[in-house]
């Protein structure tokens, strides 16, 4: 089967190449730029550039690809492009109609807001927040949530724009410069100092598949941000939030609900992510080939059987040295998991040239955040 995956410039969609190699005759990668992290694997045969700031139009060159090249399959893969893939399914011709949920649920999945008041319904604890439509209900923001929060990105495909405020008159300041680049209405709510949490899942017609967790050990930037190592684990208490929801929706494709402790330990829903994640690679190392099932099932119909086996995995060259440059105390266990054969990670020596742009990444992300804190 010939495979296009988009995306190419993120460090997963390079997981989902390496991934579906096995039982992909050729495997073809969309990119903004003609070359990119994934195009540099000797498991991609063709690089394609699409460039489109408007969505109907990407979706038409994406299109235009499959057709051209015969693709028989298509691997969206970013929130964004999954989202234009999701909304613009019946103008590319490959299926994709079982390995994404119906439109209407994946536009309230990817409502902050929305996913919140669903959760309500099945008594899953989410943090006290507040749409924010305009300046206007700022005063009502406070008075619900409290001087000081988390101010969020109302949509989950939209680029991310996180931030602390303090006080009100931050939180106004926050809003105006929020609406200058994002369309979507904005979420403020109460911060939650417990861990996060993540539920990972494949889902066909509303039905669970497959799914796992993980415990994050360290992140980019420090002070909260990617996962740069990681253990899989089960959880079965998300896994009884998470199920109810998603069957609600009639969920199909990958997804991850992420969670965050509030001070009595109980996890909390924050958002759905309705794509493919930055650490996949920790869910294929534990078994959880989610990528390569997909493709089962497009082809034959069928969903293969996981064996889940617990893993520890980083990535050296995607953010987890830079954590031992920002936080130089945590540098002999990013050392002990680069030497350590019960820590995997997604360096290959038999496809090493993604690794070199990702060094070259690493190299510039230290450069730009050398004058940052150090915690």
């Amino acid at each position: 089967m010939d495979v296009l995956v988009t995306d190419g410039f993120e460090k997963k969609s390079l997981t989902v190449v390496r991934a579906v190699q096995s039982v992909a005759d050729e495997v073809g990668v969309v990119a903004q730029f003609p070359f990119s992290l994934t195009a540099a694997s000797r498991y991609t045969a063709r690089d394609h550039r699409i460039e489109a700031d408007d969505a109907a139009d990407y979706a038409a060159q994406l299109a235009a690809v499959v057709e051209e090249y015969g693709y028989e399959y298509v691997i969206p893969v970013s929130g964004r492009t999954t989202e234009i893939v999701s909304e613009h399914r019946e103008t590319i011709p490959a299926p994709l109609d079982p390995i994404l949920p119906p439109k209407p649920s994946f536009r309230r999945a990817i409502d902050k807001h929305d996913l919140h008041s669903l959760a309500g319904e099945f008594d899953i604890p989410t943090p006290t927040s507040v749409r924010i439509r305009s300046s206007s209900d700022v005063t009502r923001a406070v008075e619900t949530v409290g001087p000081s929060g988390v101010f969020k990105t109302g949509s989950e495909t939209e680029p991310r724009f996180l931030r602390y405020v303090g006080s009100p008159a931050e939180l106004r300041s926050t809003y105006r410069t929020y609406t200058e680049t994002h369309d979507s209405d904005p979420v403020y709510q109460a911060y939650l100092n417990g861990r996060g949490r993540g539920f990972f899942g494949l889902y066909v017609d509303g039905e669970c598949r497959g799914h796992y967790a993980h415990r994050r050990i360290r992140e980019s930037p420090p002070s909260g941000g990617k996962s740069v190592c990681a253990e899989s684990l089960s959880d079965p208490e998300l896994y009884a939030y998470a199920d109810p929801l998603l069957s609600a929706l009639d969920w199909s494709g990958v997804v991850m609900l992420e969670f965050k402790n509030d001070a009595d330990g109980t996890p909390r829903l924050l958002e759905c992510n309705p794509k493919f994640w930055g650490s996949m690679g920790l869910g294929v190392a534990s078994g959880m080939n989610f990528p390569c099932a997909l493709l089962e099932y497009l082809s034959e119909g069928t969903v293969p059987a996981f064996e889940f086996t617990p893993a520890r995995y980083h990535w050296p060259l995607s953010g987890d040295l830079l954590h031992a440059v920002k936080r130089p105390r945590s540098a002999p266990a990013v050392a002990t998991d680069l030497l350590s054969r019960s820590t995997q990670s997604n360096l290959q020596l038999t496809d090493p040239l993604p690794h070199v742009v990702e060094g070259a990444r690493a190299m510039a992300s230290a450069v730009v955040s050398v004058d940052g804190p150090v915690n």
